[in-house]
C-alpha cells in the first residue's frame, strides 16, 4: 500500500469494523425478532454474505491489500442489496439508500479505473433492479410503470450527484496532497542541499582560518628573519666602516708616504703593511664567524 493511502486505509478500517459489528447486531436482531424472515432465507442470505465479505475485507486490510479490501467490502454487499431489492418487495427503499452510501464510499476509497468499474457495476445492478420492477410494478407496490421510472430517475440522479461530488472532492484532495507532497519533497531536498553547502562553507572557512593562521606565522617568521638579517647587515656595514677601513687607510697612508720619500725604509714599510693586513684579515674573520653563528658583531 502506498504511503499516500494512509488516511483512506484508516478510514476503511474504521468503516469495516463498524459495519461488521453493525451487521452482527442486525443479524442477531433478525434472528431474535424476525425468525420467520431468517427462515425464509432472504435476510439470512443477505446478512451471511455481508458478514463474510466484511470479514474477508478486514483480513485483506490487515495484510495491507487496500484495493482488494475495498472491492470485496463493496461489491459483495452491493450484490446482496440488488438481490434483496429484486426478491424482497419492501426492501427497495432501504436497499437503494444503502447502495448510494456504498457508492459514496467507492468514490472516496478508490480512484482511476477501479472507481469507474465499480460505478459501472452499480449502474448495471440498479438498472437490473428497476428492470424487474418495471416488468411488474404492482409486485413491488408501485401503482404503475411511471412510478418505477420516477424512482429510477430519482435514485440515479441522487447516486450520480453524491458519487460524482465525492469523487471530485477526492480527486481535488489527491491533487492538492500530491502538490503539497512534491513541494515538501523539494523543500526537504533544498534543506539537505543547504545543510551540505553550509557544512562545506564551514569546512572552507576552517581551512581558510588555518591557512591564514599559518600564513601569519610564516609572514611573521620571515619578517623577523629579514629584520635579523637587516640588523646583521647594518652591523656588518658599521664594522666595515670602522674596523676594516681603519687598517686599510693606514696601509694606503704608508704607501703614499713611501711614494713621497726617496729614502724609504722598505723593511719597516713592509712590516707595517703586513701588520695592518693581518689586522684587516682578523676583523673579516671575526665578522664572518659571528655572522655564521648568528652572534652580535662586537669589537
Amino acid at each position: 500500500m502506498k504511503s499516500d493511502r494512509r488516511i483512506e486505509a484508516y478510514f476503511l478500517k474504521i468503516i469495516l469494523r463498524i459495519s461488521f459489528i453493525g451487521t452482527i447486531l442486525i443479524t442477531l436482531f433478525d434472528f431474535i425478532f424476525k425468525p420467520e424472515s431468517i427462515m425464509r432465507g432472504i435476510d439470512g442470505i443477505v446478512d451471511f454474505m455481508i458478514l463474510v465479505s466484511l470479514a474477508v475485507a478486514l483480513l485483506l486490510s490487515a495484510k495491507n491489500k487496500y484495493n482488494a479490501s475495498v472491492i470485496v467490502s463493496t461489491s459483495i454487499p452491493l450484490l446482496t442489496l440488488f438481490y434483496s431489492s429484486i426478491f424482497s418487495v419492501q426492501a427497495t427503499t432501504a436497499s437503494m439508500a444503502a447502495v448510494i452510501a456504498v457508492g459514496f464510499s467507492i468514490s472516496i476509497l478508490l480512484d482511476g479505473i477501479r472507481r469507474k468499474l465499480m460505478h459501472l457495476y452499480v449502474v448495471i445492478g440498479l438498472s437490473t433492479v428497476f428492470f424487474f420492477q418495471f416488468q411488474n410494478p404492482t409486485l413491488y407496490l408501485k401503482p404503475n410503470t411511471g412510478e418505477v421510472v420516477t424512482m429510477f430517475v430519482v435514485y440515479f440522479t441522487a447516486y450520480f450527484i453524491i458519487t460524482y461530488s465525492a469523487g471530485a472532492f477526492k480527486d481535488k484532495y489527491d491533487s492538492i496532497h500530491s502538490e503539497l507532497s512534491l513541494i515538501n519533497k523539494e523543500l526537504i531536498e533544498k534543506s539537505i542541499k543547504m545543510e551540505l553547502q553550509n557544512k562545506e562553507l564551514i569546512e572552507s572557512e576552517n581551512q581558510m582560518n588555518e591557512i591564514n593562521a599559518h600564513l601569519e606565522q610564516i609572514v611573521e617568521e620571515r619578517t623577523n628573519n629579514v629584520k635579523s638579517k637587516n640588523a646583521y647587515l647594518v652591523k656588518y656595514a658599521f664594522a666595515n666602516a670602522h674596523h676594516v677601513r681603519g687598517p686599510l687607510a693606514r696601509i694606503l697612508g704608508l704607501l703614499q708616504l713611501a711614494k713621497m720619500q726617496s729614502d724609504v725604509d722598505y723593511p719597516f714599510l713592509f712590516d707595517q703593511i703586513e701588520k695592518q693586513s693581518h689586522e684587516i684579515d682578523d676583523v673579516l674573520k671575526t665578522i664572518n664567524k659571528e655572522l655564521e653563528e648568528g652572534q652580535d658583531i662586537f669589537f
